[in-house]
């Protein structure tokens, strides 16, 4: 109940790999991997906070280490 927004960037890794193993974001020709890289996101944090009201753009590929990106949380003081 403290939380008041959830804010995050993301981004496919380039080489083709989540913890070792292959994702195919970067060569589906229907859909951009940014987009593919932002849903699993949001739909990872909502899980882990249970609220569905979560901003994730795109573009982190200059924010953190390939296939990361920054995560800002703002909550309310108790």
């Amino acid at each position: 109940s403290r939380l008041v927004a959830l804010l995050a960037k993301a981004e496919a890794s380039p080489d083709g790999a989540v913890r070792g193993a292959r994702h195919t974001m970067l060569d589906d020709s229907d859909i951009s991997s940014t987009r593919h890289a932002r849903a699993f996101v949001a739909g990872a944090l909502a899980g882990l906070v249970g609220r569905t009201d979560i901003y994730v753009s795109g573009g982190a590929e200059h924010q953190g280490p390939p296939g990361g990106g920054p995560v800002a949380v703002i909550a309310e003081r108790g």
